[in-house]
């Protein structure tokens, strides 16, 4: 059939791993789709399983950029910045990337 369509050889094996990384990716429980798998144990399906794909981990910096950004920061004592040990003309932002 692969032949056929024009596409590589995928075995069913190929199939089940594809399943569990979008379930992952997707955000379904870690628990749920190591049941679903029948694994044995949680660890099983995290150490196969759970790679990190380029966009999923984007999104993780993204999340976290985002609520650290966003964040609602109590203001800082006179002459202080929020760091401790900082005047307040030392920017509080990280530089680096």
């Amino acid at each position: 059939m692969c032949r056929k369509a024009g596409a590589s050889r995928t075995t069913l094996h190929d199939l089940r791993h594809l399943s569990a990384t979008i379930s992952i990716n997707a955000g379904v429980p870690l628990t749920v789709v190591s049941k679903t798998l029948r694994h044995s144990t949680l660890s099983t399906t995290a150490n196969v399983c759970s790679h990190l794909t380029a966009q999923a981990a984007r999104e993780a910096v993204d999340v976290v950029d985002k609520t650290l950004t966003h964040a609602d920061w109590p203001p800082a004592p006179h002459g202080l910045s929020r760091h401790r040990d900082r005047p307040a003309t030392t920017s509080p932002r990280c530089t680096t990337r």
